[in-house]
């Protein structure tokens, strides 16, 4: 079946392998539904077996040993900018496809979305004649030389959230780089992905230097074992790639995981601007982000007035949820029944472990539509203070002192994103320090940048993507020594 205008072909009942779209080796599939009134959006979707994977292995092997291994950075570089011309007409049509099954607003598509993937793209151009070595001189007798050589067959493993987004995040830095890619999107999200795979080829990447199997947690488990993995996840799931790719060859991973943000709010800081960050970055695609600014710590001073505004808002934003599939909708329903069902869960649960809950029913009769949620004061070992929920809530607590709150952000097994809001540019930066976490914001949070890495600590991931620093997650040293 197809849900694009008919000027991209793409079905969403084969793989994309070589460079086409063909019938899989396995006879196992699965649905996706609307979020928004829970209706079929599309069946039959593959899930790619054994030898689906052996498959794509084999034809990215080719394709990395093949024409593309001869490409001159230039000629990389125009096919980076061959792909950027044909996504201006098309990718809104693409990026629909996953408002069906995420609820993720098309009303993102003209600004965050596009303008994101075309700039990550444009970014990782300029990189492709870039890739220069190291030069030692023959004191001891030897001239030493160092390249950084790609790596080969790699593959990227996305979260249902920002489907294609992620896709090019990966991409990008890959290509670039001289590498091959597989793709395995979530089976929440995979359509935007599908479809996009067969630009590639008429931008002017040989077939099979980008592919697409689709398939659930197998599919991902026969991919980890085979070969190099990118995956942006749960945390669980990214301790399970880890296994497998210890168990397999030893492979590197890159892991960009979960987050617990915190946003700290000193009593000198402009009102108004944290209010609106802080707001925002617990909204942004109704609360599934990984950097989504769940904990809010306020000075006791100021705590009065920022809650009021902070709840204010967050009861106003009621009334910018709705049809993602319209304009001027601003957020949509969580992703899925699963993920409303959770997070109504942890709600309830938190009622029994906090001052105060404010928000959190369900909105309408029908869908995965959920009020946004704000959780006073939890006790320290409250689920929802603790975990990741995945959805428009945050919990707000109040402290005293600047050791305090540094020990209330780093009490946290995350490391992701964390913001400081202050006039105070010495204290700015003191604390900016002292936060483990692998992005910090200053009268900001929950903002990431192509040009700077982006990661985090401790169980948040391991390795950097965006900048320079995702380029040497695809590629290898090489040491040459000369007599």
């Amino acid at each position: 079946m197809s849900l694009l205008n008919s000027s991209i072909p793409v079905t969403f009942n084969q793989l994309y392998l070589n460079g086409g779209y063909s019938a899989p080796h396995s006879s196992e599939s699965f649905s996706v539904l609307n979020p928004k009134n829970n209706t079929l959006v599309a069946d039959r979707i593959p899930v790619a077996d054994d030898t689906d994977v052996d498959n794509a292995v084999k034809f990215a092997e080719a394709a990395f040993a093949g024409p593309w291994s001869k490409f001159s950075a230039t000629e990389r570089a125009a096919c980076f900018h061959r792909l950027v011309d044909l996504l201006e007409e098309r990718l809104p049509h693409i990026l629909r496809l996953d408002s069906l099954t995420t609820g993720n607003p098309v009303s993102l598509i003209p600004t965050r979305e596009r303008n994101y993937i075309r700039n990550c793209l444009l970014y990782y151009a300029g990189w492709t004649d870039k890739q220069r070595g190291d030069y030692f001189p023959d004191d001891d007798g030897f001239i030493k030389l160092v390249r950084h050589e790609p790596i080969g067959v790699c593959v990227a493993i996305n979260p249902y959230n920002s489907p294609v987004a992620s896709f090019f995040i990966k991409a990008a830095p890959c290509l670039a780089t001289g590498n091959v890619l597989i793709v395995k999107p979530s089976e929440k999200s995979p359509l935007g992905s599908l479809a996009v795979a067969a630009l590639f080829e008429e931008a002017g990447f040989p077939r099979g230097v980008v592919q697409v199997l689709t398939g659930d947690g197998s599919t991902g488990a026969r991919l980890a074992s085979h070969m190099r993995i990118s995956f942006t996840g749960s945390v669980a799931t990214g301790k399970k790639i880890q296994v497998a790719a210890a168990q397999s060859n030893l492979k590197r991973v890159t892991l960009e995981l979960g987050g617990k943000s915190p946003a700290v709010i000193f009593e000198d800081a402009d009102l108004e601007n944290a209010v609106t960050w802080t707001v925002n970055g617990i909204l942004a695609r109704t609360g599934q982000v990984c950097v989504a600014a769940s904990r809010v710590y306020v000075h006791r001073s100021i705590a009065p007035k920022f809650i009021e505004l902070y709840c204010t808002r967050m009861k106003d934003a009621v009334n910018d949820i709705g049809d993602p599939q319209e304009l001027e909708t601003k957020f949509g329903p969580l992703a899925d029944t699963a993920a409303f069902e959770n997070v109504q869960s942890m709600i309830t649960r938190a009622k029994k472990e906090s001052e105060q809950v404010i928000g959190g029913d369900r909105i309408g009769e029908e869908g995965c539509f959920l009020e946004p949620a704000v959780v006073l004061n939890p006790n320290p070992d409250a689920e929802i203070y603790k975990n990741e929920v995945f959805g428009p809530v945050s919990v707000v607590k109040t402290f005293d002192t600047e050791d305090e709150v540094i020990a209330l952000a780093n009490d946290t097994e995350y490391g992701l994103m964390a913001g400081v809001f202050t006039r105070d540019i010495n204290r700015a930066m003191r604390v900016s320090a002292k936060i483990d976490s692998g992005v910090v914001g200053v009268n900001c949070v929950s903002l990431m940048n192509i040009q700077a890495p982006f990661g985090g600590k401790k169980a948040s991931g391991i390795g950097r993507e965006f900048g320079e620093y995702a380029l040497r997650a695809f590629t290898e040293p090489k040491t040459i020594l000369i007599k």
